[in-house]
């Protein structure tokens, strides 16, 4: 797909030193934008590692969809007990562990103009409950190429810039989750910015 598009590799930047590859924790979660569907084809090209995604737990009642996301190691959530949130970490360690890198698009659908939406939790919760750091990174580019509700493909190049680990908080409370999320939110708009500024092809 981004050979369609003519940039068959992204061009890939890093907000600094501590956000390079080689600086990268053993484990972590990813979190990006989601502007595109041709941002899992971005993120699966830029990020060196096998990946998989976070998916609600009703896509394992899907037929052939649910199997084969456990079969890959998708790790699923459901916040709606203690238990089920047990064992979405308990699955997250698993992957991890495996080698295979989660990825997850916190704003939970397609951004129509650009702009970031409101990330929702459940990353961060696990990335918490797990103790493992979120690295977050912005997709410029892949809108243009293929925004939502367009089946038409277009010509674009496109664009990662990865940021720093962060880590998440010791203690397990609201207060510090909500200010775990609004870190990794803030982290993935100042990126946007930075490629609105210094990047000359459209988002």
């Amino acid at each position: 797909m981004l050979r369609i598009i003519g940039n068959w590799q992204p061009n890939i930047t890093f907000e600094s030193k501590a956000a390079s590859f080689d600086q990268w924790p053993e484990r972590a979660i990813f979190i990006a934008n989601h502007a595109s569907q041709l941002d899992i084809n971005a993120s699966a090209s830029a990020i060196p590692y096998p990946i998989v995604y976070l998916a609600k737990d009703s896509i394992r009642k899907v037929p052939v969809l649910g199997l084969l996301n456990e079969r890959v190691g998708t790790v699923f959530i459901d916040r709606s007990n203690p238990a089920a949130a047990k064992k979405s970490v308990d699955g997250l360690i698993k992957t991890l562990g495996r080698g295979i890198s989660v990825i997850v698009y916190p704003e939970g659908t397609r951004s129509d103009d650009g702009s970031i939406r409101t990330f929702k939790k459940g990353a961060f919760h696990l990335a918490q409950k797990a103790q493992v750091p979120i690295i977050p990174l912005h997709i410029h580019g892949t809108r243009r190429a293929l925004p939502k509700g367009s089946f038409r493909v277009r010509p674009n190049s496109v664009h990662v810039r990865f940021g720093e680990p962060i880590f998440p908080p010791s203690t397990d409370d609201a207060v510090s989750l909500n200010g775990f999320v609004k870190q990794g939110q803030n982290s993935v708009e100042k990126m946007r910015v930075w490629h609105l500024k210094h990047v000359n092809s459209p988002d």
